[in-house]
């Protein structure tokens, strides 16, 4: 795909999203995902937790230096408000890397209520007793569905996963272990960091550049630094994989801006951490 095709294609993806809050706890979702009655997703706000000081009040990440209490609690509360079975959760392990793990009812509760998976940014299933969770803070969450498969994927996108493709190999995974079409999937991006709040160096710009020629993906920003469009590139790796450009849905929020959301870097590491969930209902 040239870059012309690129833009031109990328141009008719109109970014989307719903917010609600029950008890207090804000659920962001993707309209067209919700048009899906056979699945359940979101992406929770900070709010309706207990927990206080920085990681005020929803800390949904383990690795936080925060008591573990805390946050089981608040995925107790989250799990509660979201309608999500506490015990079908599966955790991701990132480790900003683009490992892909197909997983089942086995792994119910790792990294919750049991020992982590190894290091993982994505996982896939076609289970409908799993519940798929990242953990973002600015890093983008894809989410992936295919309805005629009934297949699901999610996963953790940092800088690096993105540059390396990790929306690739989660499309990749489906491909292997659900017999999935990539003309088939429709693929989401979750609230992240935006394009002109991500502040980058020159030669992490010249990385993604010379990794997407096909986008206009760098900018420069009030200070004159490079800045890098990762929403760009989410959807340049998964039209390069066989998504259809009309199958592409970001929400457009952006986690720095939005003080309703944690953020790494405007909050200088002294955060907490949000959750992304997609599941297949059952007896869909």
């Amino acid at each position: 795909m040239t870059r012309e095709e690129f833009e031109r294609a990328y141009a008719k993806i109109v970014p989307a999203f719903d917010y609600r809050e029950n008890n207090g706890v804000g659920i962001y979702t993707i309209p067209a995902f919700s048009a899906y009655p056979q699945i359940d997703h979101g992406f929770s706000a900070r709010t309706g937790g207990v927990s206080t000081g920085c990681f005020s009040s929803l800390n949904l990440s383990f690795t936080r230096p925060e008591q573990r209490e805390n946050v089981t609690e608040n995925y107790r509360i989250f799990c509660e408000a979201a309608n999500i079975p506490l015990d079908s959760m599966v955790l991701d392990h990132y480790e900003h890397g683009t490992t892909v793990l197909l997983v089942d009812r086995l792994d119910r509760g790792k990294g919750y209520s049991k020992p982590e998976l190894p290091f993982c940014d994505g996982l896939v299933t076609d289970d409908p007793e799993v519940t798929l969770i990242t953990g973002h803070a600015d890093c983008m969450a894809f989410y992936f569905y295919d309805p005629k498969k009934q297949a699901i994927g999610l996963c953790h996108a940092g800088w690096r996963g993105a540059l390396d493709r990790i929306g690739s190999e989660v499309i990749r995974m489906m491909r292997y272990g659900c017999k999935s079409e990539p003309a088939d999937i429709v693929c989401g991006i979750g609230p992240s960091i935006c394009p002109k709040c991500f502040e980058v160096g020159d030669d992490v710009a010249d990385d993604f550049e010379a990794a997407f020629p096909q986008c206009d993906l760098r900018g420069v920003n009030a200070k004159g630094k490079a800045t890098v469009d990762l929403w760009r590139v989410a959807a340049a790796q998964f039209m390069e994989s066989g998504v259809k450009p009309e199958n592409i849905h970001p929400m457009g929020v952006c986690t720095f801006e939005d003080t309703r959301l944690y953020s790494h870097r405007r909050d200088k590491g002294r955060t907490g951490g949000m959750a992304a969930y997609l599941r297949i209902l059952k007896n869909s």
